[in-house]
């Protein structure tokens, strides 16, 4: 298998579809890094083995022969003409500078790569030069789009997530408490503070509750303090800040009472999660907002968060990526309604996921990696609107919209002269022991 795959990998490919006129023909650069001078002799006699497979000339091979897996698919099917150029340029700038030295780069009509920055950075100068469509497949960095109009970014930053949070709680949660927890002063302060104010801003200034649903909750947790043998005041009921009154509001049952709806900011390192039992409602829902990138912070809130909810009901936002941390017990994922942001997600129970997969084994081998389901969106989407679009596709990225395996792309340019960047992200929440899209206005 490690033969095949090598081999697969150093060729450079002309694909054609039948009964095709010349002019037809679309030229595509791929620069992916295949470290292929570490091929030597000794690493090719070499048994397959799992060290083996984590070195550096496997490290992107799932992206380009999920790219080819498109390519194919694209010329067998759509009628189309194309002649593929790979090119081995990893995270060393010569390969690059070597790279744009071919004459036939000139002739380019798109390209795609290089993956690391320093490399693209040279690329794509030479791409603006020759008003040539270059493709970053992997950089959050949004700082390279500036100035440059043929720059095309697929990872969407985290700051276009803040877009869709604000659908999400304007359509969902308006009427939350909201706590938005940090994992101390000093991290993330422009996100949060922009997500405060998002926040603010479409939470309803006040919730009113009927007062038989009121009673009935205090008759409930009545009932369990007693079982659990703990004392307390039955004529009065701690929540959202307040005491209420039980017999008042027994009284006034077709009734309802006001409360008020905080946005309210959590240090973690000097709060732990007291400001939330403090503030939080047993009455109606509360959304915690949660923004960290340490993986110990995110199983001590989970844990912690997952004890709240045997008193509030809870449902909780994690930001910015909190699917790239394994080992999150997903019974207390789904305790907690958790809602996710991520850039990938996979239905495999979708048609056309369980093709691609079934193409991949049969060619490859081997089980399709995350770099093989990007490598297929990236050469489907993009060779598609080549195909379409030719040399104004960047005219139309802004309105051209295909079904892909694991994600959806939304180009917007931030601004006057610079690049496109793609603004969607996956929603999704875990209802019952299912992970289920969110409707957002993500959609078009």
């Amino acid at each position: 298998m490690l033969k095949k795959l090598l081999n697969i990998a150093i060729c450079l490919i002309v694909l054609a579809s039948s009964e095709v006129r010349a002019q037809d023909t679309c030229r595509v650069a791929l620069m992916v890094p295949l470290y292929l001078e570490q091929v030597d002799q000794e690493f090719w006699n070499a048994e397959p083995s799992n060290k083996m497979l984590l070195s550096k000339p496997f490290s992107f091979l799932h992206f380009y022969e999920g790219f080819m897996i498109a390519a194919d698919s694209v010329t067998s099917s759509r009628n189309m003409k194309l002649e593929l150029k790979v090119y081995d340029v990893d995270n060393t700038v010569s390969k690059a500078d070597s790279a744009i030295l071919d004459p036939w780069l000139s002739t380019a009509d798109m390209i795609v790569g290089p993956f690391y920055l320093k490399p693209f950075n040279v690329v794509k100068q030479y791409a603006s030069e020759k008003c040539i469509p270059i493709v970053n497949p992997i950089t959050q960095h949004s700082e390279i789009l500036d100035d440059n109009e043929s720059i095309i970014k697929v990872k969407p930053s985290m700051t276009s997530q803040l877009a869709l949070l604000d659908t999400l709680i304007r359509k969902q949660f308006h009427d939350n408490n909201v706590f938005i927890i940090r994992q101390d002063r000093y991290s993330d302060t422009a996100m949060i503070a922009k997500i405060k104010e998002i926040s603010e801003r479409n939470i309803d200034s006040c919730s009113y509750i009927d007062n038989r649903h009121i009673v009935d909750v205090i008759k409930k947790h009545h009932k369990r303090w007693k079982y659990l043998k703990i004392d307390f005041e039955e004529s009065e009921y701690h929540t959202d800040k307040v005491v209420l009154a039980l017999d008042s509001l027994s009284r006034c049952l077709d009734d309802s009472t006001a409360f008020v709806n905080n946005v309210v900011s959590v240090n973690y390192k000097r709060d732990s999660l007291n400001v939330i039992m403090e503030y939080a409602s047993t009455l109606r829902n509360n959304l915690i907002i949660v923004y960290g990138n340490d993986k110990v912070f995110a199983n001590e809130i989970v844990n912690k968060v997952t004890k709240l909810i045997e008193n509030y009901p809870i449902t909780v936002i994690l930001l910015p990526e909190w699917s790239k941390f394994e080992g999150l017990f997903n019974e207390n994922l789904m305790k907690m309604h958790a809602i996710y942001f991520d850039e990938r997600y996979l239905d495999y129970h979708d048609i056309r996921v369980q093709s691609f997969i079934c193409k991949f084994r049969n060619r490859y081998e081997t089980e399709p990696g995350d770099y093989a389901y990007s490598g297929f969106d990236i050469g489907w989407y993009f060779l598609n609107a080549l195909r379409l679009y030719g040399h104004e596709m960047l005219d139309y990225l802004p309105y051209y919209d295909i079904p892909l395996l694991q994600t959806h792309f939304r180009f917007q340019r931030g601004k006057d002269y610079s690049g496109y960047e793609n603004t969607f992200w996956n929603i999704y929440q875990f209802k019952g022991y299912n992970r289920v899209i969110l409707n957002t206005g993500n959609e078009n």
